[in-house]
């Protein structure tokens, strides 16, 4: 494992990703590019994929809520 790659590079979407246009996803990748690049997290490949998965669970998660309402 190579724990001095950028994580960022492998774990991000495309821009124009789906789901960016749901609201709540806009305040969710807020929220991680206000937190978690250059963190110590970011420094860790596996750490990064990791917290990076749980985000984008996070996100259907809320979308799910919201079609349930």
């Amino acid at each position: 494992m190579n724990d001095t790659a950028s994580p960022k590079a492998a774990a991000q979407p495309p821009a124009s990703s789906p789901d960016s246009t749901k609201p709540h996803d806009a305040i969710v990748e807020r929220w991680w590019n206000d937190h978690f690049p250059g963190s110590p997290v970011a420094a860790l490949t596996a750490a990064w994929n990791h917290a990076y998965a749980a985000k984008e669970d996070l996100k259907r998660r809320l979308a799910s809520l919201k079609e349930e309402n």
